[in-house]
This record gives structure tokens, sequence and C-alpha cells, in this order.
């Protein structure tokens, strides 16, 4: 019997873990996908979004010739997806931005349209790309730092958005030289007076890198990584490692 009883708590134990194993959280990368379009940051993808169950939203911020804060992934993309491609990467003045249709439908959105959507559903976060500075996004958001999720470009901007009291600041790894980002962000943050590095996001395929992987795990990061839309392209390994992952496609 006594050999049965450690089996059954073995298998409980077991049981017990495996649902305790939390999944990731989804990011609608870009303000999701909608009618098989990507990074629209559309109202309308917003909308869709929110409806499809995602609680996390991620928007892509660009500033325009007359310094106001939008909704656009880049300027030379907002220009074709909006019949100027002859523009290029040239920034449209805020009027201009606002009277123009994304694929001839969807509603272009600036930061303060994003800021009403925001405060009018709690139950949503924001998450940041494209500007991480820490004085354009308190003045244009400054009700929701409980609810923004914040990439963070320079360690810097990291420090003074934790200080500043932001629900989530992740530090982004986009460094090509692997090390001298290691060496500089990594492990200064864990000797210097700022705040410590403990969310990081990456693309998939440097976080794949054997030597990032570990580093992370030997820090007890918490990893954010972008795109995917096949839960099936990732490895267990890394499914059982990440917190957040970025996705146009897989539903919460």
């Amino acid at each position: 019997m006594n050999l049965i009883n450690k089996y059954a708590t073995l298998i409980t134990c077991l049981i017990s873990a495996s649902c305790s194993m939390s999944s990731p959280e989804l990011i609608a990368h870009g303000g999701g996908e909608i009618d098989n379009h990507r990074y629209t940051n559309s109202l309308e993808a917003i909308n869709k979004s929110v409806a499809d169950g995602y609680r996390y939203i991620e928007i892509d911020f660009s500033i325009t010739s007359d310094s106001v804060m939008v909704a656009a992934h880049d300027w030379r993309m907002f220009n074709r997806i909006t019949g100027f491609e002859h523009k290029g990467d040239t920034a449209p003045t805020f009027a201009d931005f606002s009277s123009r249709r994304i694929y001839d439908k969807y509603t272009p959105l600036s930061a303060a349209d994003i800021n009403k959507i925001f405060e009018k559903d709690t139950t949503i976060y924001l998450v940041t790309d494209k500007i991480s500075s820490p004085e354009l996004l308190s003045r244009n958001f400054p009700h929701l730092k409980k609810r923004m999720v914040v990439e963070a470009f320079s360690y810097e901007d990291y420090d003074t958005l934790c200080s500043e009291g932001y629900f989530r600041v992740m530090f982004s790894v986009l460094a090509q030289d692997f090390a001298n980002m290691f060496l500089k962000h990594f492990i200064y943050s864990c000797f210097n007076e700022g705040h410590k590095i403990e969310w990081v996001v990456s693309d998939v395929h440097l976080y794949d890198v054997l030597r990032f992987k570990y580093a992370a795990k030997y820090l007890g990061l918490n990893i954010a990584i972008y795109t995917i839309n096949d839960i099936n392209e990732l490895p267990s390994d890394i499914i059982n490692d990440v917190d957040m992952i970025y996705t146009d496609k897989i539903k919460p």
C-alpha cells in the first residue's frame, strides 16, 4: 500500500505541477490582424482584437511632421497602405494623417484617440513600441501607467519608466553584438544603483541562440518574444520559458 500511495502522490504532484504552469500571455501585434492585414494600428483592428479576447494590445508609435504622436508602424509603410507610396518615408502633418484611410477603410489613430480607448475599457493593457521616451509617454498617457507595458530602447529609459511606476517595462535586446549587449546592459544592471532588468523583449531567433537562452535563465529574466503566428513553430522548451508572445494570428 505504501508503494501505491507513493505513486499516487507522485501522479498527483505531476498533475498539479502541469496544471499550475501558466501559458504565455498573448499580445495583439500592431493592433492585431484584421482581414489578413497586419500592423494597421487602426481603430477597427483594436476593436477586433478586444472582441477576440486579447488583453494586451500593442501599438506602434510615430511622430508626425508637426510633432503629434500617432499610431503608425513607420512612415514608409503608412504612406504605402494609405495610397501615398510616392511619398516614401516622409512624415505627414497630423491633419494629413487624420484625413487618410488605411487600405481605404480603416481609421488611423492619434495617441489621444488611443488614450480614450484604453481609459474607457479598463480590462485591456496598452503595449507600446518604437517610442520609449518617458516624457512623451507620460504626456500622452497620463493616467494609463498602471496598464501600460513599455518596450524600452535604452537603459536610461528603462530605469526612468520603472521609477515612474509603469505596470511593466521590458528592455529591448535588439543589439547585434550579443556580448556587448549582455555585458553593457544585463551585467551592468545587476551592479548599478538603478532598477534591475527583470523583463526583456526579443526576436524569437535571437532568443533561440543558446547563450542568450541560458543567460536569461541564469539572470531570472521574464521573456517576451515576437512574432509568432503558429504555436507549433516553437519548441516546447521555448514555450515553457517565455512569458509573453507577440502574435498576429494566435487567438487567446
